[in-house]
Formats: C-alpha cells, sequence, structure tokens
C-alpha cells in the first residue's frame, strides 16, 4: 500500500465487524470494534455514519448517493462501505469529496485539517490465471483461510481442517505459487498469509470443485416454522451423530442475512451416512413435490467441518454458505448480500 499525505496525528477509528478489520494497520491508526460507528482526531471524536453499498453499484448512481451524504454531513460524517470499490467508484468518492473504505484496505477520509488515503499498490500479473484447479479436501482448506487473521502456520491448519500435514502443504504451496498466498521464513517457523481475501474468494468461486453439483435427496419434514424445522434437524442428526450442517439461504437465514420463509432448505450431510439414512433418522419423506428440506452429500465435508452453532443450530462454515447460496435457484442476491454483510470481502 502507498500512504499519499503525511502522517497526521493519531488517528483512532471505532467501527462494527467487519470493517474494522478493514482499516489497515498503521503506526498512526488506532481501530477498535464498536456498535456505534466514530472517529477520534486530535482528541474530539465524532460520530461516523455508515453508508454500505453493494460492488455493483453504478458509478452515476453512487455519485448521487456521495452527494447527498457530503450534503447532510452535520454531527456526523458519512462514509461509504463496501467489500469491493473498483477505481471507478473510488475516483468518484474522491471527486466529490466523500469517505470511504472497503475490505482491499482502501480508506480515503478527507478532514478540514489533512486527508487520510491510503491504497492498495495493485499487481494484477501476481495471480495465473490457468493455474491447475484444486479438490474437494482443498476447498475445505480454502474455506478455513479465508476468515483467518494474520499469518498462519501449516500444522496448526492441517489440525483444524483435519488434512494431512503433506496434503495441507500441498495446497498451501499450489495456492503460494499462484500468488494468492505469501511466505515469511523457512521450515517449521514458516508463516503464510493471504495476500488478498476478495481475491482469494473469488479465485474459489472459480474453481468447479467448490461449488460442484453434489448428490442430493429431496424430502418433506413437517414443522410449523423454518427456525423449528433446523432445530429438528440439529436435535435427531446429533442425537444419532451424525455430522451435518444447515447452509445455502437457510444458513445465511440463521446469520441474520436472509429471510427465514426458506421454501427448500439445504443440508450437507457427511459422506459417510448414506441420505436416505439420514432421511430415515429424520422420520422425513422423500418426494418431488413440494419438498422442504435438500439432503447434500458433503463430499469433501466441505460444510460439516468447521460448523457453528447458531439459535441451536449447526450451521455451515460462513464461506460455505456463500459458495451453496450462489447455486440454489434465485440464490446470488441472497449470496452476495451475505457476502457483504457477513463475510465482508
Amino acid at each position: 500500500m502507498s500512504n499519499k499525505t503525511a502522517f497526521p496525528p493519531q488517528v483512532r477509528f471505532g467501527l462494527p465487524p467487519p470493517v474494522a478489520r478493514w482499516i489497515p494497520s498503521r503506526p498512526w491508526i488506532g481501530v477498535e470494534v464498536s456498535d456505534t460507528p466514530w472517529i477520534k482526531l486530535g482528541g474530539k471524536r465524532t460520530p461516523l455514519e455508515l453508508h454500505p453499498i453493494a460492488p455493483s453499484m453504478p458509478d452515476e448512481q453512487l455519485a448521487e448517493l456521495a452527494r447527498a451524504i457530503t450534503a447532510k454531513a452535520k454531527r456526523s460524517v458519512g462514509i461509504v462501505v463496501s467489500p469491493r470499490l473498483r477505481a471507478s467508484a473510488r475516483a468518484v468518492l474522491e471527486r466529490i469529496g466523500a469517505a470511504y473504505a472497503d475490505s482491499r484496505g482502501h480508506l480515503h477520509f478527507p478532514t478540514p485539517q489533512f486527508l487520510i488515503h491510503l491504497e492498495i499498490e495493485t499487481k494484477p500479473s501476481t495471480v495465473r490465471a490457468r493455474a491447475p484447479g484444486i479438490g474437494p479436501n482443498a476447498v475445505r482448506l480454502v474455506q478455513a483461510l479465508l476468515p483467518a487473521d494474520g499469518p498462519f502456520v501449516l500444522s496448526g491448519l492441517a489440525a483444524q481442517v483435519e488434512l494431512s500435514l503433506s496434503q495441507t502443504h500441498t495446497v498451501l504451496t499450489h495456492l503460494e505459487e499462484t500468488g494468492l498466498l505469501r511466505a515469511t521464513g523457512s521450515g517449521p517457523n514458516r508463516r503464510r498469509a493471504v495476500v488478498d481475501r476478495t481475491a482469494l474468494l473469488d479465485w474459489l468461486v472459480s474453481q468447479r470443485s467448490a461449488t460442484r453439483r453434489e448428490r442430493y435427496l429431496d424430502v418433506a419434514l413437517y414443522a410449523r416454522r423454518p427456525g423449528d424445522l433446523w432445530r429438528t434437524v440439529t436435535r435427531l442428526l446429533e442425537a444419532a451423530k451424525v455430522p451435518h450442517a444447515v447452509t445455502g439461504a437457510a444458513g445465511a437465514a440463521l446469520y441474520g442475512a436472509a429471510p427465514t420463509a426458506v421454501p427448500l432448505s439445504w443440508i450437507r450431510i457427511t459422506p459417510d451416512v448414506p441420505l436416505d439414512r439420514a432421511a430415515t433418522i429424520l422420520g422425513a419423506e422423500p418426494t418431488d413435490r413440494g419438498p422442504n428440506v435438500r439432503l447434500l452429500r458433503d463430499t469433501g465435508r466441505v460444510g460439516s467441518v468447521g460448523v457453528e452453532r447458531r439459535d441451536d443450530v449447526l450451521v455451515a462454515p460462513p464461506v460455505r454458505v456463500y459458495l451453496d447460496a450462489l447455486r440454489e435457484k434465485r440464490g446470488e442476491a441472497i449470496a452476495e448480500h451475505f457476502r457483504e454483510m457477513i463475510l465482508g470481502y
């Protein structure tokens, strides 16, 4: 990154996650997590008003929004936030004098005394477009890499994703060669870090194994509400010791990033248990007429390893929720909203 301004006085931001993770680390910039956004300059604390936008917002629409933000800024300061701000969008905001931040580390914040401006030094040639694809186990590993904060060591990552050291080493070496990871040190002290999480996620989406069509079984399972349905699934499958995870639009709903009225809930089932056996455990009837549950074979255990418990329901890792939502019928809008609000890159 490059800094286009002389070092200003100490600046401190209070921001909600995931935006707090987006602010680049600098000796003169401090960041803390706060549900109420603010910026502190020279001892004076000023409220911030965050304006989340989709990466796809047209420049003309963005310009209108920026003018409205700057026109009403009195007691608080507006700042546009987005997982990805393309160069033309950043130029529009800078021309109008609006503040912005994105997950790649771009930060622009004009003040009456000075300008804070940080940008990425792009190196488009570092990622090889024709790198060979990866398998399902490698997908599971990349899913765990994406939310990682800071450098990591091979052994810890291997244990987390339940892969052998040799398998983990092979995948990490592949990612280094594609320019998606950087490494320092050697031997047991070798540490790796993600270069650009947005680029890594975009690359993962492009991998056929990450969004492959799985074997599935559609079933009907009675429940008054979707939340009751998901809790019933986890209660029965956990009792039978069947690794599983709610994913896709249903998973996004459990994260609070999608409507709970999900007509077909996707449930990933460990590949060790046949889908018809899982249906029997649930007391669900296979049907092709009006099913409300889709049981999917969890190839590579991409959903059933690293699960999170939310509202007494086992949910797939956030990156897997996003990838599966992309594949659902009319799920792309839900997936992109989930990426923007929950993943943040």
